[in-house]
């Protein structure tokens, strides 16, 4: 399999949607169609050769691999509906990273916009710095954010983190902005550092883990009780190859749990580890 590098010549002064950038489509593709691909860019058009300049590295790998460099804010849609490969970006990426994602690896080297991960559903999406609002959610008036695969962000994560979420892995190592986990319908969420107001807001079920114990908790939860060791046990295991606090926590140490959002269903739970 080859690897495609595209390297930033200009920032062309607008936004430009990256989702036709997807390592298996690229690597079908000779460099001359590359450059002569379309994007669109709202009002505006660009070709790929007028914004990047294209390099072929064809020696063997295991899989379809793609590397953008100096990716800046502008750049939005990048791994949208991305189904194999591997896509590294070296730098910043814009609104709607990973949308829709089903399949393969997406890393971001630096911060990411808004709706990162919106609406995923497989594959493995890392962001080493911060991300916008909605990460792992819904669009607007959709009724289903992420439903599988895996989020990881090494920063800090804005407002409506998991919104609407029903399936999958969702890992913060910093704070996360207001209304974290609201309408929550499955999936698990653990988030390292401080909630914003709000969070687990008419959260039906899933799981929020915490690593460190909140101001306040939201007053429609309740003590959780004892009994779910197996599960911490299985659960604990299965972070152990992620980012830290939470590959570092140990089985036979149990967390503190609280079951709610008790105004909607009652069946979600907050574990506290810290």
């Amino acid at each position: 399999m080859s690897t495609t590098t595209l390297r930033v010549k200009s920032a062309p002064g607008f936004r430009v949607d990256a989702g036709a950038l997807r390592p298996t489509a690229l690597a079908a593709m000779s460099v001359a169609e590359i450059e002569r691909l379309v994007l669109p860019a709202g009002n505006e058009r660009c070709a790929v050769g007028d914004v990047f300049e294209v390099l072929r590295d064809d020696a063997a790998a295991d899989i379809p691999a793609l590397v953008i460099e100096d990716a800046g804010a502008w750049l939005d849609r990048l791994g949208a509906q991305m189904d194999g490969g591997r896509l590294a970006v070296h730098g910043s990426a814009g609104d709607h990273s990973g949308f829709q994602m089903s399949g393969g690896e997406l890393h971001i080297d630096g911060d990411a916009g808004h709706f990162t991960g919106c609406e995923m559903r497989g594959g493995r999406l890392t962001v080493s710095g911060d991300s916008g609002d909605f990460a792992a959610g819904a669009l607007t008036g959709d009724m289903e954010g992420m439903s599988g695969g895996t989020l990881t962000i090494h920063g800090n994560a804005g407002a409506r983190l998991a919104d609407r979420m029903r399936r999958g892995l969702v890992l913060v190592g910093g704070d996360a902005g207001e209304f974290a986990l609201s309408r929550l319908v499955a999936g698990t969420v653990g988030v390292a550092g401080k909630l914003g107001a709000h969070y687990a807001y008419g959260m039906r079920r899933g799981t929020l883990l915490l690593a460190q114990r909140p101001a306040q908790l939201p007053a429609t939860f309740t003590g959780g009780g004892h009994g779910f060791d197996v599960f911490w046990s299985l659960l604990v295991r299965s972070l152990v190859d992620e980012i830290a606090p939470f590959s570092q926590w140990k089985a036979e140490r149990l967390p503190t749990r609280y079951t709610g959002d008790l105004a909607v269903d009652g069946r979600g739970e907050i574990l506290i580890a810290g």
